[in-house]
């Protein structure tokens, strides 16, 4: 009966707010009887109110949702979830309303999720230092639970498709992004993969057939389970300069939607500028439910996915669509910022100047000058304090409504620096409170009323189930009802076992080679091929192992021959490819991997803490400047665009990752003691040819970056014994580091293997470098890392014909023909958000001592209790 109201609350409640004309009486009469078939449901044009979004959805068509729930055999026959059909058409929301109630919650949110990220940044701080291994088997409800969610799910979604169309951003040019599906599957399958279907209670085994006909078999209570999901034909296009669809009639947009759908790589439609062109995913899941009747021997999730081939793809109209729209994004935002100083009628000269005044006075200076008052000082005093004692009596569990009320109007008037600062301190003095021991009564107290914890997310459910649901569900997920997490894994048990498997990876960008041409051209191609990675976890030692590995990467670029297919490289220059191909002649399964990583935590052999390990293999890099050239004119601005909304989102994600890998590999590298590392990349080679086309026995300008190889080193000299015995040596050394110049029919190729030839502008350096890491972190006496290097020799050799012909030889470089006609953008000096949310953290941890201020803040809570109450 729980899950039935569930089911019913759910849909009703999410339904009715997005969907036209929805009759909760007949919904309510499907559910009960397993059953729901939705067809024909509408959209309403408001659906993405809620989230705060510029659109305005014109069409939104849900053809048909199916949904069957088995209530009689809830916990043992599949759950099908199927969706046909989804066509949704939005448009940018031009009028933008301002709203006092909604604008002051977003400022409250945006606010807080600031003061959340700097505590998470601290959290992590304190986290890194003290963490420690998860050494037991988490076999509770929840896990159960999901294990018995995911076997019963069956998914089935087709044809999607959303698209966003723009006549606003560019009126002479109107564009139109969106994405299609063909269909998603996602179903329980026997081990050949083949899908199956599971009764409950027989004591037969039951059999079902595939689309050929062909009988599968399934026994009942199965302790590995097989899932198979399939996505075909996703797909992400950018059409530009289009015909608007938002004047159709909804029968017409709907149909449209629907036929441009693509079946799959091959078929697709007309008139479609593809960014991602169809592709497919398929993802095997093997789930083990019991791993330890098994003995351990299968892992608890294997995952297979195999992506096949993606294509990416550019051109410039779509590039600058792109930057025109995110321009246009900044202007809404901005837009947003002063809406609410903005008159209803904004004609004439004095309105706008009166507009202007108002927000500048508001925004900037009226700000700065209260702040300053006696009054205003004395009131932001007042609610720090009876904020500070609010939150403690959160953290210690006696808050009440009333005062949670009181918080957040307290909130709104604070700004991030004090929040985050008032808070840290009240963390301390709730902390030390929960130390202090508890008083005869107030230990009599919990034990009377014995309240349950309601951070607990398992007890809620339970709570909701009657004895005879929860024992049914308890048998069917294979819950024993008590906490079984005291039996550990072995060490070297895997639970997690991920394989990923890329066929192939192609970039291409589209262009007009000429005025004259009426299409767009391939004017360059990246491709990477056969690119594996996986994932293991072994949870007894909290250790994880990571490998990914590259067969080879090769950049084509423009075509020689024009008359041969866009997508053909027979007859491209190759701008990049490995070494190893250029001997057609061996095998290429044979052959290395380009590029092999490896990095593992906790290895099992105790040897060292991390293990980590890149073999790179050569690279032949050439300038092609038709291809160079052709890029930049591709990528060239037309006008100016003003991004720094886009810049700053850029620079604020860049620098939060940048901070947070910066704290994890302080604290991972402080409790190192043992690091195996081994690096090896092979030297690769940049040729400059003259006149920007290479060709054999061109003049050309070769640089070889070396071999470069870091290892730790293992044999100590005797000299270094005592430093060897507190640090750990790693060696760094890069060989024959080199530049030549070879005039016409001069073989480079043979003056690179040899160490001193008339070539050689700079002849082969070897460079020697030694890192030594302390292995006590808490040592004064001790330097953290010590650096010492040695180059042998550099040997440069150059005569005045040389010199000539290699300043002739770059000023035959060709420069790209189209002039920029952009303007200079404007230069405006910002302070990126995250770089304010790191000096804040900063600022509040030199300033407070909080550590240190921990006795006296007890003291002052109290005055502050007796003042508030």
């Amino acid at each position: 009966m729980v899950f039935e109201k569930l089911v019913v609350h759910l849909l009703e409640k999410y339904l009715s707010e997005y969907i036209e004309n929805f009759d909760s009486k007949k919904l309510k009469i499907d559910v009960w009887s397993g059953n729901v078939v939705l067809e024909n449901l509408y959209l309403k044009p408001n659906a993405l109110a809620d989230l705060d979004l510029p659109l305005t959805i014109i069409v939104g068509h849900l053809k048909k949702l199916t949904l069957q729930v088995p209530w009689k055999n809830l916990y043992t026959h599949p759950t099908k979830l199927t969706i046909d059909g989804l066509y949704v058409l939005v448009i940018p929301k031009i009028e933008i309303e301002y709203n006092a109630k909604q604008a002051e919650k977003e400022r409250h949110e945006a606010k807080m999720k600031e003061v959340d990220k700097i505590e998470q940044i601290q959290k992590d701080k304190e986290d890194q230092k003290n963490i420690k291994k998860v050494e037991k088997d988490n076999d509770t409800f929840g896990a159960r639970l999901k294990l018995q969610i995911i076997q019963n799910l069956e998914l089935s979604i087709h044809n999607i498709h959303i698209v966003y169309e723009d006549r606003t951003t560019k009126p002479s040019h109107p564009f139109a992004f969106g994405i299609t599906l063909n269909y998603i599957t996602f179903q329980t399958t026997n081990k050949e993969w083949i899908p199956t279907i599971i009764k409950e209670n027989s004591p037969v085994i039951h059999k079902t057939t595939n689309k050929e006909w062909i009988p599968t078999i399934i026994k009942e209570n199965s302790p590995v389970i097989h899932k198979l999901g399939e996505l075909n034909a996703l797909s992400i296009y950018w059409n530009t300069n289009v015909k608007s669809n938002s004047i159709l009639q909804r029968n017409e947009i709907i149909n449209n939607l629907q036929t441009k759908i693509a079946v799959d790589n091959e078929k697709v439609p007309q008139d479609m500028l593809y960014i991602f062109r169809p592709f497919n995913v398929k993802a095997k899941l093997i789930v083990t439910m019991k791993p330890r009747e098994l003995n351990f021997q299968r892992p608890m999730f294997y995952i297979a996915i195999d992506l096949g081939q993606i294509s990416l793809n550019l051109n410039r109209s779509q590039y600058l669509d792109i930057l025109d729209l995110l321009e246009f994004q900044d202007h809404i935002s901005a837009k947003l910022k002063y809406i609410k100083y903005r008159p209803k009628t904004f004609d004439k000269i004095r309105q706008k100047w009166i507009f202007a005044c108002n927000a500048i006075v508001d925004e900037k200076i009226r700000p700065r000058r209260e702040c300053f008052k006696w009054k205003n000082i004395k009131t932001h005093l007042e609610n720090c304090r009876e904020y500070r004692f609010i939150y403690v009596q959160e953290l210690t569990g006696k808050i009440t409504d009333a005062q949670k009320q009181r918080a957040e109007v307290l909130e709104k008037k604070l700004d991030v620096f004090n929040l985050t600062y008032i808070r840290q301190r009240a963390q301390l003095e709730a902390r030390k409170k929960k130390e202090e021991p508890k008083k005869f009564l107030k230990k009599f107290s919990d034990l009377w009323n014995k309240k349950s914890s309601q951070t607990d997310p398992e007890l809620d459910l339970e709570n909701l189930l009657s004895a005879e649901e929860k024992k049914k569900l308890y048998k069917s997920i294979g819950y024993e009802g008590e906490d079984t997490s005291t039996i550990t894994y072995p060490k070297d048990y895997i639970d997690i076992d991920l394989a990923v498997r890329l066929v192939m990876l192609d970039f291409n960008i589209w262009s007009k080679i000429d005025d004259s041409d009426e299409t767009s051209r391939v004017i360059t191609c990246a491709a990477l091929h056969n690119t594996e990675i996986a994932f293991k976890r072994r949870p007894a030692t909290s250790s994880i192992l990571f490998f990914a590995s590259l067969s080879s990467f090769q950049v084509f670029g423009i075509t020689t021959d024009l008359k041969k297919a866009e997508l053909s490289n027979a007859s491209r220059p190759i701008l990049i490819r490995p070494t190893n191909r250029l001997t057609s002649s061996n095998n290429e399964l044979n052959q290395p991997k380009l590029l092999q990583i490896e990095c593992e935590t906790n290895p099992l052999d105790k040897d060292s803490d991390y293990r980590i390990k890149v073999i790179s293999q050569s690279l032949e890099i050439k300038y092609n400047a038709p291809t160079i050239n052709k890029i930049m004119e591709c990528f060239e601005q037309d006008t100016r665009h003003n991004l720094q909304g886009v810049k700053k989102a850029a620079y604020t994600t860049y620098t939060d990752v940048k901070h947070q890998s910066v704290t994890l590999m302080k604290n991972n590298i402080e409790k190192i003691k043992v690091l195996d590392v081994y690096i090896d990349l092979q030297s690769s080679y940049f040729l400059l040819p003259e006149n920007g086309v290479y060709y054999e026995g061109c003049p050309a300008i070769c640089l070889d970056m070396g071999h470069l190889i870091l290892k730790q080193s293992i044999n100590a000299d005797q000299k270094d014994k005592e430093t060897m015995a507190n640090y750990i040596k790693f060696q760094l050394e890069l060989k024959k580091f080199q530049l030549l110049y070879a005039n016409k029919n001069e073989n480079w190729q043979d003056a690179r293997q040899q160490e001193s030839t008339p070539l050689h502008l700079i002849k082969p350096i070897t460079l020697y470098i030694n890192l030594y890491k302390c292995i006590y972190t808490d040592s004064i006496d001790l330097p953290l890392w010590k650096i010492s290097g040695q180059i042998p020799a550099i040997n440069m050799r150059i005569s005045d014909m040389r010199l000539f012909n290699i300043v002739k030889h770059m000023q035959s470089l060709p420069e790209s023909k189209k002039q920029s006609k952009t303007n200079k953008a404007e230069t405006w000096t910002r302070v990126p958000s995250i770089d304010i949310t790191q000096l804040t953290l900063e600022t509040i941890e030199n300033m407070a001592h909080l550590k240190k201020l921990l006795p006296t803040v007890a003291d002052e809570g109290q005055e502050i209790i007796e003042k508030v109450q």
